[in-house]
């Protein structure tokens, strides 16, 4: 099953910090839904999924750093799974 999700949060927060730069403000994508595409990257504390969003990112004006267009790596608890994520 395809999980979809949406962004709640940002590295835990709501509202970026005041020194983050235009291309890094990843919280202009809070409120957007995605495509899980990849799970449990290593090395992580906290365990991550591959979201590829719906939007354009870098249209927002933010670096993608991933292979996969529109996608970023997301902590989990920054997620709410729009369906049943088995």
């Amino acid at each position: 099953m395809t999980q979809r999700v949406r962004l709640t949060r940002f590295g835990g927060t709501l509202i970026a910090p005041d020194a983050v730069s235009s291309h890094e403000d990843y919280w202009k994508l809070i409120g957007r839904t995605g495509t899980v595409i990849d799970d449990d990257r290593k090395g992580h504390l906290e365990t991550q999924v591959l979201v590829a969003f719906d939007d354009d990112v870098s249209a927002l004006g933010l670096e993608c750093h991933n292979p996969i267009e529109n996608s970023l790596w997301i902590l989990q608890s920054d997620l709410e799974y729009l369906n049943d994520p088995s």
